[in-house]
């Protein structure tokens, strides 16, 4: 969704256009400031981004009321006019393509209203009305939100009296419906933005009617340190990609990701213990494979964790967390097995006498593991969870993750959205590397607590590289 910043005109207009949707009360409306030599298709992603919608049906632009019934003036029917895209165009022979109009054309003092109706089932229809206009400077913005009130009604809603029931059914408890409508609001709402109606962020949608002319935008992601959010950012739909800058404005992403030396000790202890045990010159395993049942106790002991285990825990196929130690110490690079012996590699002898190092390496390692799949996706949204420090329970973490993967468009075999259990599935491994680094305080419970400032810096650290 972007805007060619050489279609402006030297002697175009700032019109100033009133949009407000048809039947809210308390209106819904924005006070915009707008190039006049916008093409209309233009105007629709405009108005997408500063109403707040997400671009997942169809429109059209029409000068009278599409659902008012029309009258004769002056014993003539009027002739109304509808602008559409160019895909549209071949359902009709009377239609006009909003690619070759500009808003200047039709919006005018002498001209009435401009409608605009998003999605065709639930019928949402803006009125633009043009309250002033002025020369336009060649430094000010072609669109600009000057004032407004409240968010865009939820998608899918049921128009403008579904939207308006459906928070009648939110606000009361007893509503048969309560409880299903408010889940239905979370997952549609979703994770990024709590679900407020009187809601307006005049300056993050500024923002982004700003990154709709690239070449006018100097850093188009406000997270240009961050190449890995630049590119899951751009692989949004582009109706969504608001909710997220403005969710990863409050991860903070550009804030510390550094760690000192001792705390950095302290979180990467297994993994240095582990390497530090192995050593340069290796560690044989057992004829089954395993660790020695000496080596599993000096583990459990030595980091604490054989006071809570119920278990044995002298044999590694049953201390498991010694076991999820080892196979999370091979899966970021730390160790490898060969011929019946450990071996740590050439990354972990550098950094056996360099806790921070190691945690970088490790937050590294975490983020760039899977290159270009779901899992490396999903491994990447819970460190933003993770950053932004917000969620207190698990089962968060997966609705969450599970959103932003279905944003992001994986589904299953089938076409369908995820499971939660599949997400769990995806975050399973991950989980178990942040539990050891003690980005979680719990160990194999489903609950996750909330985390500290060296976990969010952690989760930056592996966003930054």
């Amino acid at each position: 969704m972007t805007i060619r910043a050489a279609d402006r005109d030297t002697g175009s207009m700032l019109l100033r256009v009133r949009v407000s949707i048809e039947g809210s009360e308390p209106a819904i409306w924005r006070l915009l400031e707008l190039d006049s030599s916008l093409t209309l298709d233009s105007v629709h992603e405009i108005l997408q981004t500063a109403v707040g919608w997400r671009d997942a049906h169809l429109h059209s632009f029409t000068d009278t009321d599409p659902y008012k019934r029309l009258r004769p003036v002056n014993g003539r029917w009027p002739e109304p006019r509808r602008w559409v895209p160019v895909d549209l165009l071949e359902d009709s022979d009377e239609d006009l393509p909003e690619t070759d109009w500009t808003l200047g054309q039709i919006l005018t003092t002498e001209s009435g209203p401009l409608f605009y109706e998003y999605d065709f089932g639930d019928a949402w229809i803006h009125r633009l009305e043009l309250t002033g206009s002025r020369p336009a400077p060649t430094t000010a913005p072609r669109a600009r939100l000057l004032d407004g009130a409240r968010r865009a009604p939820l998608e899918d809603s049921g128009g403008i009296g579904g939207y308006y029931g459906l928070l009648d059914a939110l606000a009361d408890p007893g509503h048969d419906e309560h409880e299903d409508l408010k889940a239905w609001v979370a997952w549609t709402a979703g994770p990024w933005q709590e679900f407020d109606p009187e809601q307006l962020d005049t300056d993050a949608m500024n923002n982004e009617l700003a990154l709709l002319f690239p070449a006018e935008t100097v850093n188009e992601s406000g997270h240009g340190s961050q190449p890995l959010i630049q590119e899951l950012t751009h692989r949004l739909p582009p109706g969504i990609r608001r909710e997220f800058r403005s969710y990863l404005a409050t991860a903070n992403l550009d804030g510390p990701a550094e760690v000192d030396a001792d705390i950095a000790e302290a979180m990467t202890a297994p993994y240095l213990w582990l390497v530090r045990r192995i050593g340069r010159e290796g560690l044989s395993l057992t004829a089954a494979g395993w660790l020695p049942p000496a080596v599993v106790r000096e583990a459990m002991n030595e980091l604490g964790w054989a006071k809570d285990w119920t278990g044995k825990a002298s044999r590694e196929d049953q201390a498991l967390p010694v076991l999820q130690l080892r196979e999370s110490a091979q899966r970021l690079g730390l160790i490898r097995k060969i011929k019946g012996r450990l071996t740590i590699t050439s990354a972990a002898k550098r950094l056996l006498d360099e806790p921070t190092g190691l945690w970088l390496f490790l937050a590294r390692a975490i983020a760039h593991r899977h290159r270009h799949d779901s899992r490396r996706d999903a491994v990447l949204l819970l460190l933003i969870e993770i950053a932004a420090g917000k969620r207190t329970e698990w089962d968060d973490y997966l609705e969450a993750v599970s959103f932003g993967l279905s944003a992001l468009g994986w589904r299953t075999s089938i076409g369908a959205e995820l499971e939660l259990r599949t997400v769990q599935a995806l975050l399973s491994e991950p989980r178990e590397d942040l539990l050891n680094l003690g980005i979680f305080d719990d160990r194999g419970g489903l609950e996750a607590n909330t985390v500290t400032p060296p976990g969010q810096a952690f989760a930056r650290a592996a966003l930054h590289s």
